[in-house]
C-alpha cells in the first residue's frame, strides 16, 4: 500500500536532482562564456571590462557556439592610442571559434573621452606643450587648452576624417600673439600622431560632438574578429 507514495518521492528526488544539474550546469556554462568573452574582448579594449549575455540559455548558447549579442561597458577603455575612456557598446551575431576567440558581425559604440584624457592626450612629454586645463565649449564645438604659466593657449576643433576623429588646431596663441608657424606644425603634428590609429574591432567613427565634460563619439563596425589568445 505504500508502493505508489515511495514511487512518487523517487520522481520527485530524480525531478529535483535534474534541475539541480541543470541549474549548475547552466550556471557553469555562463561562467565559461563570460570568462571567455571578456577575455577577448579585454585584449581588444582593455582591462576592467564589463560583459553582459544577451539571448538564450547558456547552455544552448556554448553548444551552438552562437550569441545574440553582448554587452559591453568600460570606465577605462582604450580607443586608439586614447587610454582611460568610457565606452558602452553592443556586438550583434558573436560566433565563436576554436581558437578562444571569435567573429562579430556588427558592433555599435558611444564612447565619451573625459576632459583629463584629453589632457593627458595633448600634453607632450618632452614638457614643450605642457597642457594645465582643459575647456570645452559645447556651443562653439571646441576644446581650448590652457598652457603652463599662463604661456599661451591652443583651440581646437573635432572632426571625422576616414573614420577617425581628429582634432584640428584653429588657432593657437603664445603670451597673447599668434604662436610662430613651427609651434603650430609642431602642436598638430602631436595632435596628428595621437589620433591617428586604427579602432578596435574595425570601428568608424561616424558622429563626434563636444559636451561640457568631454568629447562624446559614436562609432560603428561591420563584421571583425575578436583576437585568440595568441595574439598579443
Amino acid at each position: 500500500m505504500f508502493r505508489p507514495h515511495r514511487a512518487v518521492s523517487v520522481t520527485a528526488t530524480a525531478l529535483v536532482l535534474l534541475l539541480l544539474t541543470t541549474t549548475v550546469a547552466e550556471l557553469a556554462a555562463r561562467t565559461l562564456l563570460h570568462s571567455r568573452l571578456s577575455a577577448a574582448v579585454g585584449r581588444t579594449l582593455g582591462k576592467d571590462t564589463d560583459v553582459d549575455i544577451d539571448g538564450g540559455p547558456a547552455l544552448l548558447d556554448l553548444f551552438e557556439r552562437h550569441l545574440d549579442a553582448i554587452t559591453v561597458t568600460s570606465g577605462h577603455a582604450t580607443l586608439g592610442q586614447i587610454p582611460d575612456v568610457s565606452l558602452q557598446a553592443r556586438l550583434d551575431d558573436v560566433r565563436l571559434t576554436g581558437d578562444h576567440s571569435g567573429t562579430v558581425a556588427r558592433t555599435h559604440a558611444d564612447v565619451e573621452i573625459p576632459a583629463a584624457s584629453l589632457q593627458n592626450m595633448t600634453t607632450q612629454t618632452d614638457g614643450r606643450l605642457p597642457v594645465t586645463d582643459v575647456r570645452l565649449d559645447d556651443q562653439a564645438d571646441t576644446i581650448t587648452l590652457d598652457l603652463q604659466g599662463g604661456l599661451g593657449r591652443a583651440t581646437l576643433q573635432p572632426r571625422l576624417q576616414d573614420g577617425r576623429v581628429t582634432l584640428r588646431l584653429d588657432d593657437a596663441e603664445i603670451l597673447g600673439s599668434p604662436a610662430p608657424a613651427a609651434v603650430v606644425d609642431r602642436i598638430q603634428h602631436r595632435l596628428t600622431d595621437r589620433t591617428n590609429a586604427d579602432y578596435p574591432l574595425g570601428l568608424k567613427a561616424t558622429a563626434v560632438d563636444v559636451t561640457s565634460t568631454g568629447l562624446t563619439i559614436t562609432l560603428d563596425g561591420g563584421p571583425a574578429r575578436l583576437p585568440g589568445t595568441t595574439q598579443a
